[in-house]
């Protein structure tokens, strides 16, 4: 693979994290708020949890703990992304140095 071809594959891929992050940021953002009206919510008020196309009834605790783990897996998730977009970032910005001085 040449250089130019080599950029371009980088350049896509850089695109591709980069939606990829937009996308778990929102998840992300929705689980906290979903997080913090579960934790505001009374223990003696009845909680359902969507499972496929019906609600579940389900006690706080374990709602709670499965919000935290979805909360816990995303931001693994995004720390990856963001390793991945800061490597691709900074070899695109070398490839292109390298291009530029070729031409």
């Amino acid at each position: 693979m040449n250089k130019e071809e080599e950029y371009e594959t980088l350049r896509q891929q850089l695109q591709l994290n980069t939606a990829q992050k937009q996308n778990l940021q929102l998840q992300y953002n929705e689980l906290k708020k979903t997080l913090e009206e579960v934790e505001k919510t009374p223990d003696s008020e009845e909680l359902y949890e969507l499972v496929g196309q019906i609600l579940i009834k389900k006690d706080k605790k374990t709602i709670l703990e499965g919000l935290k783990d979805k909360v816990d897996i995303i931001e693994f998730r995004l720390k990856s992304v963001d390793k991945a977009l800061s490597s691709d970032t900074q070899k695109l910005q070398e490839l292109q140095k390298e291009l530029d001085k070729s031409e």
